[in-house]
């Protein structure tokens, strides 16, 4: 694949500080080989957290408080602990895809309840 992710987990409140932990959300960027913002790729969540079915799409530079290419996803108001039911993918402008499934954890606990996956350009 063409692009390779990083995942961090982190306290939602460096972005979203009014929630407090009233928040769970996965977030991000796409860049290039060199570290510069890719704009206008498609990401796509998909799976489960709880008993909530998930299945979003989004482009990368439509949150730019993650930097020029950012994305997020909101999941709810409350952090909820799932365990490799939850995915992302980066795709190509024909929906095709750009990086493999990268399954993620999500944890019950407000210094994690905010997901950062970092797409790069690999090849």
């Amino acid at each position: 694949m063409p692009f390779a992710a990083t995942v961090d987990y982190m306290a939602s409140t460096s972005y979203h500080p009014e929630a407090g932990c009233n928040w769970m959300g996965v977030a991000g960027q796409a860049v290039a080989k060199n570290n510069s913002p890719i704009l206008y790729l498609t990401i796509h969540l998909g799976g489960k957290v709880g008993d909530q079915l998930v299945d979003y799409l989004t482009l990368s530079g439509t949150a730019p408080t993650y930097g020029q290419s950012g994305f997020e996803f909101v999941l709810g108001n409350k952090p909820v602990a799932s365990t490799q039911t939850l995915w992302i993918q980066l795709l190509d402008q024909q929906n095709l895809p750009f990086s493999d499934k990268i399954y993620l954890d999500t944890f019950d606990d407000c210094a994690k309840n905010l997901i950062m996956v970092r797409f790069k350009k690999v090849q």
